[in-house]
C-alpha cells in the first residue's frame, strides 16, 4: 500500500530542519519532502535575480509556480500509487482535500505534528532563523497557523492511519500522543500534557482523560 506522510505544526516548530527524522526510514531515505515555503523563497530570489523589482508581482508569480508544482506532484504520485511526504499548514477545511484525496486512492496516511508553547516561542523562532537567511513570517499568520492547525487537527485526527504529536518546544523534544485510525495508541500521563494540547484539542484531549 503506498504512504502518504504530511509534517505540519507551528510556524518555527521545526518542520523543515527536524520533522524528517520522524519519517520511517524507508520514506525518509527515498523521498524528497515537498516544502512549499523553501521553493516559495527560492523562486522569489531567483525573480528578483531576473530583474523583476515589483514585490507583489513576485509573490504573486512565486506563489502560482509553487501551486502548480504542488499540484503535478500529487496527480504524479497518485497516478503512478508512489509514496508521497510534503509539509505545510492546514488551517482551513480545503487544505484538507488533499490527504482526503490521497486516501480515497487506497493510500496509507500519515501526520507529524509539531507543536511549541505559544505564539511568542513561535514567533522568536522565526526570528532567529530569518536572522540566518530563512523565510520570515508576519505575526499574524504565524497566530493564524499555530491556532488553525490546531482546530482542524482536533478535528480530522481520525481521518489518518496515525498521528503523531510532538512537543519541540525544548531542546529535547517529546513525544505527545500517538493516535492509530482515531484510537490512542500512546500518550504522556494527562497532567503533564501541554497547555495548547488541552485547550485547542479537547476531543483528543478527552481520549487521553
Amino acid at each position: 500500500m503506498p504512504e502518504l506522510y504530511i509534517i505540519t505544526g507551528s510556524n518555527g516548530a521545526g518542520k523543515s530542519s527536524i520533522g524528517p527524522d520522524y519519517l520511517p526510514e524507508h520514506i525518509r531515505l527515498n523521498n524528497v519532502v515537498f516544502d512549499g515555503d523553501k521553493l516559495f523563497m527560492e523562486k522569489q530570489r531567483e525573480l528578483w535575480r531576473n530583474g523583476m523589482r515589483a514585490h507583489k508581482e513576485v509573490r504573486k508569480l512565486a506563489f502560482e509556480f509553487v501551486s502548480h508544482t504542488f499540484d503535478n506532484l500529487v496527480e504524479t504520485a497518485l497516478s503512478t500509487n508512489a509514496d508521497f511526504v510534503y509539509e505545510g499548514h492546514f488551517t482551513n477545511d480545503a487544505t484538507w482535500d488533499i490527504p482526503k484525496k490521497f486516501k480515497e486512492k487506497g493510500y496509507s496516511i500519515h501526520l507529524i505534528f509539531l507543536g511549541l508553547a505559544n505564539t511568542s516561542l513561535s514567533e522568536q523562532r522565526v526570528l532567529d532563523r530569518t536572522k540566518e537567511g530563512g523565510h520570515y513570517v508576519d505575526p499574524f499568520t504565524i497566530a493564524d497557523n499555530f491556532y488553525g492547525n490546531l482546530e482542524k487537527l482536533n478535528k480530522y485526527y481520525a481521518l489518518f492511519n496515525s498521528v503523531n504529536i510532538i512537543d519541540t518546544s525544548e531542546i529535547e523534544h517529546g513525544l505527545l500522543a500517538t493516535f492509530k485510525n482515531g484510537i490512542l495508541q500512546y500518550s504522556v500521563p494527562a497532567i503533564e500534557l501541554p497547555k495548547w494540547f488541552i485547550e485547542y484539542m479537547p476531543d483528543m484531549t478527552a481520549l487521553i482523560k
